[in-house]
């Protein structure tokens, strides 16, 4: 694998691939079934596209002026994960 290459999902058929493995209750209330859907469609796209957008800041060597994450040892690479996944 390429030292650049960062990992992308996309949000859309992320969203939508995830939504056909929630089973929803039944019900005769097509309207509020569909807002459930659609709160829940909206939910897992905005969640790809903060993945996405914390993959791009967090890990941009350049920006952050870190060592290359792929040289770290495990422990060094957990403590750092776990200093970027404060949010």
């Amino acid at each position: 694998m390429e030292k650049d290459v960062r990992t992308h999902i996309d949000p859309e058929k992320f969203a939508y691939q995830a939504l056909t493995t929630i089973h929803f209750h039944e019900t005769d209330d097509y309207e509020r079934q569909n807002k459930e859907r659609l709160a829940v469609f909206l939910m897992l796209k905005y969640l790809a596209d903060d993945f996405n957008d914390l993959e791009s800041k967090a890990f941009d060597i350049s920006s952050n002026n870190d060592e290359q994450l792929s040289k770290l040892g495990f422990d060094d690479l957990l403590s750092r994960i776990n200093q970027l996944n404060k949010y």
